[in-house]
């Protein structure tokens, strides 16, 4: 950003924040496209007090303390430690605040505990912090979702919560330091609304981003009941122990293994842990190592990498649960963090635990089908015997077994069930852990869609991954209802097509390449491309098309998703502009 756009944009901010109020009241009055001015509160608003020293060091300089040391803009907003992180990291990008990593870390800790998320309130925003890419829709207020969504993700907004007068100043806010947004989201387009509503009342003339605040304020307020019950019992969860660990990275599979997770001495909410899983398709193992906050007594943010290679880094945002025998979420990498995998660790007790198996689906009339059983604990020298997926598939034999797997032969008859089986082993059971079929009706693409960003040159690329997932029809024989069943992910080939959206559309020919035998997709450097009419970037939209021939099937079924390929999201190397 030029000095001098910056020098007005921080002129700007420093006004608007302390004229919020009069601000609204001139550029809401009633009967002018705006809502009218708000009323001043009757008494002060009651924020959450920050005694802590270093929080006061670092901040109070030009956060105004009180003498109940609240301090002004702080101590009324709560939100997750990516949320405190990214304003950290705004205050030292932007206006020069000085910190060591040390101090840095201390606050937004400090910070994420005693003003952070209750459970309750951090689930629904998941997909925020665990950078999904999630098509999300705000339904309780369509003025929130389009003031808010048409720059941002959603879940940015609702992981947070504050005061009535703190919604105010985030909105003068981003009206100072991005003042185009003034004209695109700030001020009614056309003019208000007259007629009555279906139930006879007058209309709504507020403007959308008053309404908008309203909902705010009322469904994201500062005190809450779950934070309060939260926050009073609030602790370090004891968490050192061997873990079980299931999960699913797209593209590659289902992968099984264990976490075994230690405390860091004098410090009760760190652990280091040392990870070991393998893939259940093509049997890959991999080593980790790494360390772990948990942040407000449930919000699991660590890093692990292959022998200390950050080029292998993944970074984890999980959440455990309440009695701390479970914990789930998303370890994530690359430079959009769309690469990654799904994956929940569960706490190794006595009893004998299944967690799934390296195939979906076992087809009927066959005999001799290798199956792989994954568990905890499991007994040791199970036999057949031991081993149940009810009428019609037969466990011939066990090849070998120990605690963590057991690599079974199973025939089914071909009279047996087609539908879902729930899986017995030796006391240990999964609901509807194998599909049992005979034949596959149809494939579907997943994700139905997906983006993809150009780079290589001057920013990262983004990646996209493709699956095609099996299908049958079920016992009523028709697609697209409750019984049909999935079964599991096939061995597709992956092609690319058109997606014609002009006259003599080209996309395909640019965007870049998807591999035929993973679906994994990657894009074509950044433009402008001299090789390309009117040298425009290799941008554009196509087909990602899977097809799969079955087992006895006259012709291969198809499949298809939308894959966006579009430009770098410059904004988020931008720290001027991304917190």
């Amino acid at each position: 950003m030029p000095l001098m756009s910056r020098l007005f944009a921080v002129a700007a901010l420093l006004w608007l924040t302390a004229s919020a109020p009069a601000i609204l009241a001139q550029t809401q009055r009633p009967g002018s496209g705006g809502p009218a001015p708000a009323t001043p509160a009757a008494t002060p608003e009651e924020g959450i007090p920050v005694p802590s020293f270093v929080v006061q060091k670092s901040c109070a300089t030009c956060h105004r303390r009180d003498e109940q040391n609240q301090l002004t803009r702080i101590s009324y907003r709560r939100t997750t430690p990516e949320g405190w992180q990214q304003t950290v990291r705004r205050m030292v990008a932007l206006n020069g605040v000085q910190l060591d990593p040390a101090e840095a870390r201390e606050i937004v800790k400090y910070l994420s505990n005693h003003l952070g998320l209750a459970p309750e309130e951090a689930r629904p925003a998941a997909f925020e912090v665990q950078r999904r890419l999630e098509d999300y829709t705000y339904e309780a207020s369509s003025d929130v979702q389009a003031t808010c969504s048409a720059c941002h993700s959603m879940g940015r907004v609702i992981s947070q919560r504050r005061t009535r007068s703190e919604w105010d100043l985030l909105i003068a806010m981003h009206r100072g330091w991005y003042p185009l947004i003034d004209s695109q989201g700030f001020r009614r387009m056309g003019p208000a609304p007259t007629g009555r509503g279906a139930d006879g009342r007058p209309p709504d003339t507020r403007h959308p981003v008053e309404k908008a605040v309203d909902h705010l304020a009322q469904a994201f307020p500062l005190k809450t009941p779950e934070w309060s019950a939260w926050s009073a019992t609030m602790r370090p969860p004891r968490l050192e122990g061997t873990w079980a660990l299931s999960g699913w990275e797209p593209g590659k599979g289902a992968v099984f293994g264990r976490m075994v997770i230690a405390p860091v001495a004098n410090m009760p909410d760190e652990f280091t842990t040392t990870i070991t899983y393998q893939y259940a398709r093509g049997g890959e193992t991999v080593a980790r190592a790494g360390r772990v906050v948990v942040y407000t007594g449930f919000q699991w943010r660590g890093r692990s990498t292959v022998g200390g290679d950050d080029d292998t880094s993944l970074r984890e945002v999980m959440f455990v649960d309440r009695d701390w025998r479970a914990i789930d979420g998303r370890w994530y990498t690359g430079g959009y963090d769309e690469e990654g995998l799904d994956v929940r660790l569960e706490r190794i007790g006595a009893e004998p635990r299944v967690l799934g198996t390296d195939i979906t689906a076992l087809r009927v009339g066959q005999a001799g089908q290798a199956l792989t059983i994954h568990g905890a604990a499991l007994p040791a020298g199970l036999t057949a015997a031991q081993i149940d997926l009810g009428p019609g598939v037969t466990i011939a034999s066990v090849e070998s077994a120990s605690a963590d797997a057991v690599r079974v032969t199973v025939d089914v008859a071909a009279d047996a069930a087609v539908g879902m089986r729930d899986l017995f082993v030796g006391g240990a059971s999964k609901a509807q852990a194998l599909a049992v079929y005979d034949r596959v009706d149809a494939i579907t693409v997943t994700p139905a869609w997906n983006m993809a960003r150009v780079g290589g040159v001057q920013f990262p690329k983004m990646l996209a991954q493709f699956e095609a997932w099996g299908r049958h029809n079920g016992p009523d024989g028709r697609p697209g209802t409750p019984d049909d069943l999935n079964l599991g992910v096939v061995p597709a080939t992956w092609t690319v097509e058109e997606f014609t959206a002009i006259y003599g559309d080209d996309d395909v020919k640019f965007v870049g390449e998807i591999d035929p035998r993973t679906g994994r997709f990657t894009p074509n450097i950044d433009g402008p491309n001299p090789g390309r009419a009117g040298e425009r970037n290799n941008i554009g939209d196509v087909w990602v098309v899977a097809s799969y021939q079955p087992e006895g099937a006259p012709a291969p079924l198809r499949a298809r998703a939308h894959l966006l390929v579009t430009v770098p999201l410059y904004m988020r190397w931008d720290p001027s502009v991304t917190q």
